[in-house]
């Protein structure tokens, strides 16, 4: 099978899908839920007073993360430090942010719990937060050495600070309004 490179991924339309090359193999997904870009938008609210203070920038998908190293991806969210802005550039974001979001859905759970956790332990990503909407769980992982360890694992009622950048994670505002499946 043919490697996909960032060149091959350029050329690829803009038809409301989602593509990424992970590990040379093209991954296509379908426009995310309702509830995903809810707990989205939600997430990112939290990281836009850092933003206005000029602490650094919060970048929701579709953005493209180029990596050294590593294919292109598009993560759910990206923040990246003031002293990583030089990291933005007009293709996307090029280098290696401090922090990731990924929200999972069905057809993205497992890449994002296997194949991502693992390109960006490899690329060196800091923290790493996944947020499952179905079960209503965040969990935040934290790149020590070569290893993520987990920083904080949350349930439905529960709060956590992300004090390096006085965000707090509280869950039940994340997930207001949004049904039990």
């Amino acid at each position: 099978m043919d490697q996909w490179t960032y060149e091959r991924y350029q050329e690829l339309p803009d038809d409301g899908n989602r593509y990424e090359v992970l590990e040379g193999r093209l991954h296509v997904t379908p426009a995310p839920s309702s509830y995903h870009q809810l707990v989205s938008r939600r997430i990112q609210f939290l990281f836009y007073e850092l933003e206005r203070a000029g602490q650094g920038q919060i970048y929701d998908a579709p953005v493209d993360l180029l990596m050294p190293g590593a294919d292109p991806a598009q993560p759910d969210l990206v923040y990246v430090t003031r002293e990583q802005e030089r990291f933005i550039t007009k293709r996307g974001i090029e280098g290696v942010p401090e922090l990731l979001v990924e929200i999972l859905s069905p057809s993205t759970a497992r890449r994002d719990r296997v194949d991502k956790l693992h390109i960006y332990r490899k690329a060196g990503v800091r923290r790493y937060i996944l947020v499952d909407v179905q079960a209503r769980t965040l969990e935040v992982l934290l790149l020590e050495g070569e290893t993520y360890l987990v920083e904080a694992s949350l349930g439905p009622e529960d709060t956590f600070e992300l004090i390096d950048y006085s965000v707090t994670l509280n869950m039940v505002d994340i997930f207001k309004g949004i049904p039990v499946e």
